[in-house]
Parts: structure tokens; sequence; C-alpha cells
């Protein structure tokens, strides 16, 4: 008891520490739906469905933002921008939740014990380092955990990382195929453009490259017509592009690649995984590197259309498919497609997200492999979309004071009820899933 004691108090006494220091930034999370509902009203062109977004381009994105409102600006959104300009200012973030016994998704791989659980999360963001430590406590005790964090160095327009780094890569906010918050972040070292640069045709583009180490899983494969079982980390790769042309349009394409050597790992392994040839899949059966590659695509056209009744819309589509397969024309395809279908409206008041997720196939089941016997996963979490077959999901804001607007959230999984959340943006959430448990959020800012 008393170690416990000492332990929590330690890490209060380092997170009151590391709160006095100059910091800036917040989660990034409660900013996606005010980003993508200002930059379509504003007409900004940017790459934002490769997230989080830095604070130097949510910075940019502002400014931009005050110099293009136009006749048709009004008080929802400018409360929202003024709530990201604070955003932006606030030194310190603190997050209290209290929950029973549960298991969120794309809560970064979170779950609860069963009975009363009280969270705090202390977040602070500076020029070399970003972090989010966690202080849990149920009738099991006090535990600690540093939730994400990582250090970083820019030069020339070029940012390295290296630690627990969170990803989101799709313009999907239920989910994405390749990255999400749905799992723990994982160690990796990440490399990307500090902010989008233009290129000819392309327009506003992002780069981003990252290298990890997943959490231990049995492996079982043939090496060279043996057959061996192994525990080990495998190792994450993934790359991927986003571009915004002008600002009706963005796309993206990404992939990443589990990866372990039969014989230990090499240069070219790493190559194979990313670049597979045309006969890798096959090959890669009794020799080469041990891979389960997933791959996708995705596309955003954005509709300004300034009606009395409905003042911008966009649509959506990401196209993900398991591993690559050789055609009889000598390419490679994406084998069991799925499909990510989103429709935006906003009114000027209220506005409106609905989306529809489906990863049925008749041979693959998303997210398993026969030689990763946990599949892709980290710390028993999908690193993409949470769901598992058909999902449904509605995401509804609307102002409810001067200075505060509320939103509403509702979530189907295989015709079947999983999650509302209501609340009020940047202060409080209240989360319940009918079948796992009740959560409350709120969120100070310093």
């Amino acid at each position: 008891m008393l170690q416990r004691l000492f332990i929590g108090g330690l890490w209060i006494w380092c997170n009151f520490c590391l709160l006095a220091l100059d910091s800036e930034g917040a989660d990034w999370r409660d900013e996606v739906e005010s980003i993508d509902r200002l930059t379509l009203a504003a007409g900004i062109s940017y790459p934002i469905n490769t997230r989080p977004l830095q604070s130097q381009e949510i910075a940019w994105i502002l400014q931009k933002i005050e110099e293009n409102k136009g006749k048709e600006w009004n008080q929802t959104l400018e409360v929202l921008l003024a709530k990201l300009k604070q955003d932006l200012k606030e030194t310190k973030q603190t997050e209290v939740s209290l929950s029973n016994e549960s298991s969120f998704s794309n809560s970064y791989g979170e779950s609860c014990p069963q009975g009363i659980n009280l969270s705090v999360d202390s977040k602070a963001c500076g020029k070399f380092y970003d972090l989010c430590s966690q202080l849990k406590l149920n009738h099991d005790g006090i535990t600690s955990n540093l939730k994400w964090g990582y250090l970083e160095v820019s030069k020339w327009n070029t940012t390295i990382q290296a630690g627990r780094i969170p990803h989101w890569w799709g313009p999907g906010h239920s989910g994405a195929w390749l990255l999400t918050t749905n799992a723990q972040p994982f160690d990796q070292i990440r490399i990307a453009n500090k902010q989008a640069v233009l290129l000819p045709y392309l327009g506003s583009s992002k780069l981003e490259f990252i290298l990890g180490k997943l959490s231990k899983q049995t492996i079982r494969y043939n090496n060279n017509g043996v057959f061996v079982t192994k525990t080990e980390k495998p190792r994450l790769i993934g790359l991927r592009f986003d571009c915004s042309p002008n600002r009706y349009m963005e796309f993206g394409a990404g992939e990443t690649c589990m990866l372990s050597g039969r014989d230990g790992l090499k240069i070219k392994d790493y190559w194979q995984a990313m670049f597979p040839g045309n006969n890798a899949t096959i090959q890669e059966t009794t020799n080469g590197p041990i891979t389960n590659r997933i791959a996708s695509i995705d596309a955003t056209f954005r509709i300004p259309i300034n009606h009395p009744r409905l003042k911008n819309a966009a649509i959506y589509w990401e196209y993900g498919g398991e591993d690559c397969n050789p055609t009889s024309l000598g390419f490679n395809f994406l084998s069991a497609p799925a499909n990510l279908f989103g429709l935006y409206l906003d009114t000027g008041k209220t506005d409106m997200r609905v989306e529809y997720a489906e990863d049925e196939d008749d041979l693959v089941t998303w997210y398993t492999h026969g030689q990763f016997k946990e599949g892709y996963r980290h710390n028993g979490n999908i690193l993409g979309h949470h769901m598992n077959g058909k999902s449904w999901y509605l995401h509804l804001t609307c102002p409810i004071a001067t200075e505060q607007i509320g939103f509403i959230k509702a979530e189907m999984v295989n015709n079947k009820l999983t999650g509302i959340d209501l609340g009020c943006l940047n202060t409080w959430r209240l989360r319940i899933q009918p079948d796992n448990g009740v959560k409350i959020d709120y969120e100070i800012g310093w």
C-alpha cells in the first residue's frame, strides 16, 4: 500500500513539474471536426486527412481562415474559430474521466476493470516534445503510464519524431483502414513534412513515413520447408502521401506492413515489404520477410453550395485491401476490398456527418493473418477500424448557447447500437455503451 501511494505521489509531482513548463497545444481529436468545418466554409486548400496536424499547421490554417472569411461567415463558425485559437494558446491541459467497466473504441486502447474507475490525463506540448501521461485509480490500486509522448527535431521543413506517436490516416471520423487511435500508440520513429509543400499539379502535399515495433505475438511460418514457431515483437513500417490540388479535392494513399525476418531483417526486406514485386506474396510463404500488408486510397470532394438551407457539403471514400496479389497481367492488386463512405452537410448552424463502413469478404477476415497469430493488433487492439463487419456512424452538432456548441454521436455496428456520445465541444463528454459501460470526460485548459 505504501509503495502504491509513493508511486502515485511521485507521478503527481512529476506531472506538476511537467505542466509548469512553457508548452502549447491540445488533444488533436477535439479539433478535427472544427477544422474540417472551418476549412470547408473558408475554402482553404490543405491536406487534413493525415492526422494529427502539427501546431504550426493549425496556426497556418487559422491564419488562412481569418483571411478568407466571407459575408456568409456566422456566429457558429466564429465560436469554433475562437475555440481553436484558444486551444492553440493554452499552455496546459488536464482531462478527468470517471467510468465504470468499459472498453471504448478509438480511446488509445484504454480499458477499465469492473467497478468505478477514475483517470487523469495531463497533456503538454513544447518545441521539442509532446506528452500525455495518465494516472488511473480503481479498487485494484493506482497505476500510471505514458499514454503517448515523443521527442521531436525539425529542420528544413522536415520533422523527425521518436516515441509513442498517435496516428489517424484517412478521411473517416469513426475509423480508418490503416491507422487510428483504437490501439495504444506503439514505439516508433516518424519522418514527415513539418508543413505541406506545394507540388506541381498536386498542390499542397504531405509525405509521412513511420517505422516502429508492435507488441509481442506468436509467429508461425515456413522457413524453406521447415515450419517454425517463434514469439517476438514484429516491426511495422508505413508510408502515406496526402495532397490537396485545390479547395474542392483531397487525395491520399497509404500502406502499412507488419514484418518479421526468417533469419533476421535486412534493408532489402524492408524495401520488399513496402514495394513488393509481382511474385512477392507467393515467394514470402517460404522465404524472404514474413509480411502482412494493408493498403488504402481515399478521396474527398468538398462542395460549396451557399443555399439558404445548406451552405457546404463534402463526400469522401476510402478503399482498402489486405495484402498484394499478382494478376494474370502481372501487376499487383488489393485483395479483400473494404469501403468507407462519408457524407457531410453544413446548414450554417447545424452540421451532420454520416459514415458507412464495410470490411466483409467471403475468403478473408480483416486484420487476421495466418502467420501473425494475433493479427494486425497492438496490445490486443486493432490498429485500424475498430468494427468487424458493417457499421453506421452519425455525428451532429448545433449551437446550444451564444458561446457553446453541443454535439451528439451515435454508432451502430452490425445493426446493433454500440455507443452514444453527448457533450459540449472541448469541455465535457458523456459516453454510453449499452453493453459495456458509461464514461464521463471533463477537460480543463490552463
